[in-house]
């Protein structure tokens, strides 16, 4: 039988993944932290599921989520080496699975695990990338959400990041979510209801905030000789 709070994070995934303005295909992951009975002790343990690596949220499946033991996740705060050697951390993740652990725990795991929060989102919508990538991205976050959603300067995702999210989560109680630079978007919540809700907030006031004040041609006016193909070749196979 699937745990509910599984059920209700596949669920809220596959409804995310299915739309492609909340994110690119196969892009993001979503996760979850609840209680599951310890079938060796037969007591409660603390789990962290989190979409694995690859995989699409729109087709997400129970057998695609990372199952892992959520007490001995954090504890690698403790032994965290440092930005250096990001790359040990996620070989680590294999040491806090939990049974058989379910798919291989992707690069942001650490993003899941260390926020406190009991449900997160993180997802590469095309509104808030536009936001993410601006070279002005900072200023443009305390424009359009004020202080409810925190700019997060860019970082290689790994370890730190998670460190860094986690920091400005616990600094920014007011906050719903982040915009990651040069990378996307992190939203989180209470239930699994209201992470979506609030992914959902900040993907959809981003969008009409470039709708409202952006050019006709943001990208400048096509240039001879790159414009699009006609409609009728657009599909066609070229001769061999």
């Amino acid at each position: 039988m699937t745990n509910p709070t599984v059920a209700d994070l596949i669920t809220r995934s596959n409804r995310l993944g299915a739309d492609p303005k909340n994110t690119n295909y196969a892009g993001g992951n979503t996760s979850a932290k609840g209680v599951d009975v310890d079938p060796v002790t037969g007591e409660e343990v603390e789990l962290l599921w989190v979409k694995g690596s690859g995989g699409d949220l729109g087709t997400l499946k129970e057998s695609g989520l990372a199952t892992l033991r959520l007490d001995r996740m954090r504890a690698m705060v403790g032994t965290y080496p440092g930005v250096e050697r990001e790359d040990e951390m996620v070989a680590a993740f294999d040491y806090c699975l939990h049974g058989k652990g379910g798919a291989a725990p992707s690069i942001d795991t650490a993003m899941h695990g260390l926020v406190d929060a009991a449900h997160v989102d993180h997802l590469h919508p095309d509104s808030g990338i536009a936001i993410a990538t601006a070279a002005d991205g900072e200023e443009l976050t305390r424009t359009i959400f004020g202080d409810k959603v925190v700019w997060v300067p860019w970082r290689r995702p790994g370890f730190q990041l998670g460190l860094d999210i986690a920091e400005i989560k616990e600094k920014n109680p007011q906050a719903i979510g982040c915009i990651l630079g040069g990378h996307g978007i992190t939203a989180w919540g209470d239930t699994s209801e209201e992470s979506e809700q609030n992914s959902l907030w900040i993907i959809d006031t981003a969008a009409a905030y470039i709708e409202k004040h952006s050019r006709p041609e943001p990208f400048g006016p096509a240039l001879d000789g790159y414009g699009a193909l006609p409609a009728d070749q657009r599909r066609a196979k070229p001769p061999r």
